[in-house]
Formats: structure tokens, C-alpha cells, sequence
């Protein structure tokens, strides 16, 4: 089996489409991440056990959770449940993409709550001690010192949880959402063609993958501590 270039620029739009919906399921999936990420991340340095029993057990849970099954549970198993059924909720989880959205977040926001508290421990207690000696307050000091340099510490890390999390969107596919894999395998059942359209595919994912690994080696190069 060979390359099919006659194929592989007609198909071209449509992966085009499909890479299109795999890079808009990036961006909400990093920031509601995120949002999910960070209060975990604090109880998990709580003193208080009971929050940080509550927060291991979110990180256990969505990190061990294959992204497929978080998917069909968001998707399929939600919809069963009449509070969402019988509801406004409704209108949102039956949007494939919307729900896609979120169960990528759930699972981003397991790996990024250890990427998070990885960093902030990183941080020299040294820092802390001698801003807290100049009179700033716990807050002030978790606000203005802790967490920028946890940003800087963390960063390399989260650039590679993120390249996980962009490639683990191929996943999305399951849940009907038509996206870049998705194009691609339909059109292996209409070619009987596996080898042209799931190397263009891959050569996309490449090209998304290489844009985010420049973005954050700008952004670090950017943060990095003076020498």
C-alpha cells in the first residue's frame, strides 16, 4: 500500500475541519484545568486531613482514570441521571464537545494538581521565611512569592502533562465529536485506505504538538531565574 496523493488532497479539507475541533478542544481544556486544579492543589497542602483525603482522592481517581472512560462517563453516564435529564443541565451535556471539554478537564486536573503541588513545595522555604520577616502576611506571601516562582518551577512539567493531555483528545472521537482522529478513521472505512489519511493525520498532531512545545520553551525562556 502506497501514499495516495489524489486522496490525500481530497480529504485535506475535511481534516483540516477535524484538526480545527481538536485544537479548540485545547484551550477551554487547559483553563477549566486549571480552575479545577488549583484549589485541589491547596487542600492538598492543607493541614487539615479531611481536605486533603477529599483532594487525594480526586488525583488518584482522575489521574488512574483512563480518558476514554471519563469521556463515556461525562457523555453516556450523566445523561442517565434524571437531575441532568430533567433539567437546564441537559442543554449542556448534550453537546458531544462541551462534554468533551469536560471530562479532558477532569483529567488534566488530576496530573496538573501534582504538577502544581510538586512546584510549590519546590519553592525555598528560605523565600518564604524572609518575606514573612518583612511583615507580609501568609496570603501576601503565597500571592507575591510562592506562587510565581511555583509558575516558573512548575512549568516544564506542565508543558509535558499538556502535550499528554493534546494527544489524549484523539480520544474524543468515542464520544461522536468530530475531530481529527475521528475524520481520519471515517475515512479508512469509505477508502479501505489506512496509510493516507492517518499519517496526515498524524503529521497535524505533529505540527500541534511542535506549536506547543515553541510556546512553552518561549514562555520558559521568558521566566527563567537570571544567572
Amino acid at each position: 500500500m502506497e501514499f495516495n496523493v489524489e486522496l490525500a488532497w481530497r480529504i485535506l479539507p475535511d481534516l483540516l475541519k477535524g484538526a480545527g475541533v481538536t485544537l479548540a478542544l485545547i484551550p477551554p481544556t487547559m483553563v477549566l484545568g486549571f480552575i479545577l486544579a488549583v484549589p485541589v492543589t491547596l487542600a492538598r497542602l492543607s493541614s487539615n486531613r479531611l481536605l486533603v483525603g477529599a483532594a487525594w482522592s480526586f488525583t488518584t481517581f482522575f489521574r488512574g482514570a483512563p480518558a476514554i472512560i471519563l469521556l463515556y462517563m461525562v457523555y453516556n453516564g450523566l445523561a442517565t441521571m434524571s437531575i441532568v435529564r430533567d433539567t437546564f443541565l441537559w442543554n449542556i451535556f448534550a453537546s458531544a464537545y462541551v462534554c468533551a471539554i469536560i471530562g479532558l478537564s477532569l483529567n488534566h486536573a488530576g496530573f496538573l494538581t501534582e504538577v502544581l503541588r510538586g512546584a510549590i513545595q519546590a519553592v525555598p522555604q528560605g523565600f518564604q521565611e524572609a518575606a514573612t520577616a518583612l511583615g507580609l502576611t501568609r496570603t501576601q506571601v503565597f500571592i507575591k512569592i510562592t506562587a510565581p516562582l511555583a509558575l516558573r518551577l512548575g512549568l516544564s512539567a506542565y508543558k509535558n502533562e499538556t502535550i499528554l493531555f493534546t494527544k489524549g483528545t484523539a480520544a474524543v472521537g468515542a464520544i461522536t465529536v468530530i475531530d481529527l482522529l475521528r475524520v481520519a478513521n471515517e475515512t479508512v472505512s469509505k477508502t479501505f485506505d489506512p496509510l493516507t489519511p492517518l499519517l496526515i493525520a498524524a503529521a497535524f498532531y505533529w505540527v500541534i504538538v511542535q506549536f506547543l512545545l515553541l510556546s512553552f520553551d518561549f514562555a520558559e525562556r521568558k521566566l527563567a531565574f537570571p544567572t
